[in-house]
């Protein structure tokens, strides 16, 4: 479905849970708590303290709601990808479960009629994928709560072996931070850190673990 949306942007959230090349993780989810900070610092801080901890809830509360769907996307893409490739003697009894969160959440990732496809070449723009992947996103996961859904996604692997050295978060102190009206980013190590500001709080954006 995705072709090169998919290699490009969709393999982005598939590293987090990827062994060697752990990488990263959108429409206000209603009666959904937002926490946020007053500073970008404050928020990449708590993130880092909740990144250690393994602790998703927190993580996915200080993700700016207008992110909320896409977060919610892109870890349930990465949850279905390392499952798919995932060779361990659990990997039937880890799907089964992965299933039943989807159906728990109501998740139907493949409602898409061909009227909704984005038939992307070689000259399709990068904007017109990442706009694509927004909508599909607020279609599929604008109504569940991610601060619930994101840690039962997590929850499937997050305590095999392979995933104990793993971090979600920079460990790296945050620096270069500019900010550019409700708009600020960063750099922790090699990996660039965005936020934005709703509603007064400043947030991260759907990319928060890396």
């Amino acid at each position: 479905m995705f072709n090169r949306m998919f290699t490009k942007r969709v393999r982005q959230w598939a590293c987090i849970l990827s062994i060697s090349l752990l990488g990263t993780w959108i429409t206000t989810i209603v009666a959904q708590e937002t926490k946020g900070g007053a500073t970008p610092q404050a928020v990449f801080d708590a993130a880092q303290t909740a990144g250690a901890n393994k602790d998703f809830n927190t993580l996915t509360k200080l993700v700016a709601p207008s992110e909320q769907a896409m977060l919610s996307f892109g870890t349930d893409m990465a949850v279905g990808m390392f499952l798919e490739f995932y060779e361990g003697e659990q990997v039937a009894e880890l799907k089964k479960k992965y299933q039943e969160i989807q159906k728990k959440f109501n998740v139907n990732t493949e409602d898409e009629d061909d009227s909704e496809k984005l038939h992307v070449t070689q000259d399709t723009p990068q904007e017109v994928i990442d706009e694509h992947m927004r909508k599909r996103a607020q279609k599929l996961y604008g109504h569940v709560d991610a601060a619930k859904y994101v840690p039962e996604l997590m929850g499937i692997v997050i305590n095999m072996p392979e995933m104990a050295e793993q971090s979600f978060f920079p460990r790296e102190e945050l620096g270069d931070l500019l900010i550019d009206g409700d708009k600020a980013a960063g750099k922790a190590g090699d990996k660039k850190v965005t936020f934005l500001r709703e509603d007064g709080r400043w947030f991260l954006t759907a990319d928060v673990m890396n």
